[in-house]
């Protein structure tokens, strides 16, 4: 039978090889050809399958081990007690509170138990929890924005209709064609199927859990802030705080920081930014837009502020550390002091070395814009810093030596 097989399908290998794919005449002899090939290499499997079947028995039925004996009952003080309460079967309180006290790589195994418990895993009121006390100091509204935005574009693009494909004379005849291997022989080798894997099931796309896997996970870049960014032996950002894009490496438990385009300058991504220089943006003003200044009237010497400057006009801002300073006609004793009383206000950044053009600016109080030029860069709003916190973490990045 072997000869008959190959003498038959000769002419049909020929067509494949001569005949060019380009011309339509030419197309449908390649496809019957193909067809013919598939058809005989296919008679071939059936045939060495069937030869082969018996002695695959005999041997299978030599090599299969005795049965495995009986296994003695458990006796009854080891069987299980009737009387033992249930998970599901406990309170809703007690269940909620059992719930709680769970890592979230535990509560996520809970729900995979079963149907119930997945339900009752899956609650938001559980992740936000988990959500505050890992990612709070980091994520501001403006996070959760992006997140929905996100959600909003994935769900249009899965509505969205898919272009249709046309379908070949082969395609057509794979979809009637009684044998096996229409369909599956002819596009790929014959190989051993994979066992099934069944990996858990993800939270919904819209609850807290799922928000908190993307972040964990880093699948999900968020708004934030990063104090001293590029520390890379570069001085020219240090006390300052810039807005970038962050997704999180649960490797090293760090976090790799995307910067906006400065002017020219292409975005940089900075690998390694550590937990304490990361920051939610305290205010919702852009980047590039100049923040409202509303402490002008509150600010009195010795008060720490943060203000916006750049370099030039294409550049985004960023936030600068100072510290309210006395006007220079002023008598520096508290009790005999009235700047605050002066529509100057005086602002000082004591990072820089006496003299140092960098070292003071001054702004109106009852007239503030953005002020400044191309060679000393523009200030823009101020914000007045109103916690303790706030002004020890400024103070945790002052530098050893004193800038030029």
């Amino acid at each position: 039978m072997l000869p008959l097989l190959l003498i038959s399908t000769l002419p049909a290998f020929t067509l494949l090889l001569v005949a060019p794919a380009s011309y339509k005449p030419w197309k449908l002899a390649r496809e019957l050809g193909l067809v013919a090939l598939l058809l005989a290499r296919e008679l071939l499997c059936h045939s060495a399958s069937a030869a082969a079947a018996p002695g695959r028995k005999d041997r299978a039925a030599r090599r299969m081990p005795p049965p495995p004996p009986k296994a003695k009952q458990a006796p009854p003080a080891l069987a299980m007690d009737d009387d033992a309460l249930p998970l599901l079967d406990l309170p809703e309180l007690a269940l909620d509170r059992v719930l709680e006290e769970l890592a979230p790589a535990s509560l996520a195994a809970m729900a995979c138990v079963c149907a119930g418990l997945r339900d009752r895993c899956s609650m938001d009121s559980l992740w936000a929890r988990h959500v505050r006390a890992k990612w709070g100091r980091v994520l501001g509204a403006a996070a959760r924005e992006e997140w929905e935005a996100d959600l909003a574009a994935r769900a249009a693009a899965a509505a969205r209709p898919r272009p249709s494909r046309r379908r070949s004379w082969a395609d057509s005849l794979a979809c009637a064609w009684p044998f096996s291997w229409i369909g599956c022989s002819w596009v790929k080798a014959e190989t051993p199927a994979a066992p099934a894997v069944h990996p858990a099931p993800a939270p919904p796309a819209d609850t807290v859990a799922a928000w908190y896997r993307a972040l964990d996970c880093g699948e999900f870049w968020f708004p934030a802030q990063v104090y001293n960014r590029e520390q890379d032996g570069h001085v020219g950002f240090l006390l300052s705080c810039y807005d970038a894009h962050l997704r999180y490496d649960r490797r090293t438990d760090t976090f790799t920081a995307r910067y906006p385009p400065h002017g020219r300058k292409p975005a940089k991504e900075e690998d390694g930014v550590q937990w304490c220089r990361v920051r939610a943006a305290p205010v919702s003003t852009p980047a590039q837009d100049l923040h409202a200044s509303g402490c002008l009237d509150g600010l009195h010497p010795g008060d720490h502020f943060e203000i916006q400057w750049r370099k030039n006009k294409d550049f985004p801002y960023g936030w600068w550390y100072g510290v309210v300073g006395h006007l220079e006609s002023c008598n520096p004793n508290e009790h005999l002091c009235r700047c605050h009383e002066d529509d100057t206000i005086m602002l000082e950044f004591k990072h820089y070395a006496a003299g140092s053009r960098w070292r003071q600016t001054t702004v109106s109080r009852k007239d503030h814009r953005e002020k400044g030029d191309e060679a000393d860069g523009f200030y823009g709003g101020i914000r007045k810093l109103q916690t303790k916190d706030e002004i020890s973490t400024w103070r945790r990045f002052w530098p050893v030596d004193v800038l030029s």
